[in-house]
């Protein structure tokens, strides 16, 4: 029962770590365009920041949609081989920022003006590597520390 509270434990733990990259990703985006979201300029307008808390709401369901296949795929490599670098997950992040790009532009309808991928993606998709890095990603791998040891002593 151990075995299955650790797993289960262990998913939380990566789902968290997910759901708080991808809302460092987004809230990246959004400090890039600091000033011409309405901030920082002394008269702040309140509707502009209200249309700023839901764009940050919204975009992280929206990259959240988009980038959980490639993170998927990247997560469950580093569980498997149990790799903990900051620099995996921070390129994991670059690379999942990629590909959520690629995939958002597959599902837009042709002719529409997606813009090209730049740095500024890239650079969200390194940060929220970090993230989750921090939350979930020194773990990586460690169930399967504990699978291999030795069993625990029984009570007699």
């Amino acid at each position: 029962m151990t075995r299955l509270f650790a797993a289960l434990l262990r998913l939380f733990v990566i789902l968290f770590g997910y759901s708080a990259a991808v809302l460092t990703a987004v809230l990246f985006i959004h400090l890039l365009a600091w000033e011409s979201l309405g901030f920082g300029g002394g008269a702040e307008d309140p509707v502009a920041q209200w249309a700023t808390v839901m764009s940050v709401l919204l975009s992280t369901l929206f990259i959240s949609y988009y980038a959980f296949l490639p993170s998927a795929v990247l997560i469950t490599i580093s569980e498997l081989r149990a790799i903990r670098s900051w620099l995996y997950f921070a390129l994991a992040g670059g690379v999942v920022a990629l590909g959520a790009a690629v995939l958002r532009t597959m599902d837009a309808p042709a002719g529409s003006g997606i813009a090209t991928v730049d740095a500024a993606t890239a650079a969200a998709g390194l940060v929220g590597g970090l993230a989750y890095w921090l939350i979930a990603g020194q773990g990586a791998g460690g169930w399967r520390k504990r699978s291999s040891s030795a069993p625990e002593p029984s009570e007699s």
